[in-house]
């Protein structure tokens, strides 16, 4: 019994201090050549059940810049892989046709979409036309449960009024995977859909709570899988990717605990 007590003892110390070195890494900071991109991003709330599903709320945030301050290479390509311990939940889950919203403001999309939306965000971006100044975009960004290709999928609504109305959808397609990462989302944005533009920083934050007959379920869901005997887990919540339209690939995991609720 005394060794057993002294395995769950160094476990715990274990758990601890990984916990805390996690804790002052929020941030990752990747570079290729004069290109940098920091990810930062977790779940909320941290204290989850260890042995069922409780809902949560994900967010990840991307920041774009190159080391000069001049306008950086578009984004053709952006993967999210979340830790095979959350879960997305989408049955019974009103579905959003992308044709509805193409061309919509942020008020029209909700309005038409709104049963199917699944999460929140925003973006700053930039434009910059041949022989012309480069001048900013931001707005907000709109996630909305979809399906294509007859796989579950995620529409995201981008849209921004200043300095001139401009509206994007782009499909975020959602794969089961086998390892760490047990979910996958990734979208292509096409040189058609941002030809001049470039990105800044983009936040999504997802999160939807509903109810199908008459039970309560969430979009998103996960357990703190903490070692036994220890109440605080460290996990890899998130590797994130982007790749540019100059080929440079910048990706990063990142690294967050929980701990167990009782």
């Amino acid at each position: 019994m005394r060794r057993r007590g002294k395995r769950v003892s160094v476990l715990a110390i274990l758990a601890i201090a990984f916990a805390l070195v996690a804790s002052l890494a929020n941030a990752e900071l990747v570079e290729r050549g004069n290109l940098f991109v920091k990810f930062a991003g977790g779940i909320e709330p941290t204290k989850l059940p260890r042995h069922v599903n409780a809902p949560i709320s994900v967010r990840v945030d991307g920041t774009v810049r190159t080391l000069s301050g001049e306008r950086p290479p578009a984004l053709r390509f952006i993967s999210i892989a979340i830790n095979r311990g959350g879960r997305i939940e989408t049955k019974g889950l009103p579905i959003c046709q992308r044709s509805s919203i193409e061309a919509a403001s942020s008020a029209q999309a909700l309005e038409t979409c709104k049963d199917a939306l699944v999460g929140k965000g925003r973006y700053v971006a930039g434009v910059a036309f041949p022989e012309q100044d480069a001048f900013p975009l931001q707005g907000r960004v709109l996630a909305f449960n979809a399906v294509a290709d007859g796989e579950r999928a995620i529409l995201a609504h981008v849209f921004g009024a200043k300095p001139f109305p401009n509206s994007r959808t782009f499909v975020f397609h959602i794969h089961k995977s086998e390892g760490t990462f047990g979910t996958i989302l990734s979208a292509a944005l096409p040189k058609a859909l941002n030809r001049n533009g470039y990105l800044k920083r983009i936040v999504l934050n997802l999160h939807r709570d509903y109810v199908y007959r008459g039970q309560k379920r969430s979009y998103l869901s996960a357990s703190c899988g903490a070692p036994s005997g220890a109440t605080i887990g460290i996990f890899p919540f998130v590797r994130v990717g982007m790749t540019f339209a100059d080929g440079r690939k910048l990706a990063s995991t990142l690294i967050r605990t929980c701990t167990v609720r009782k």
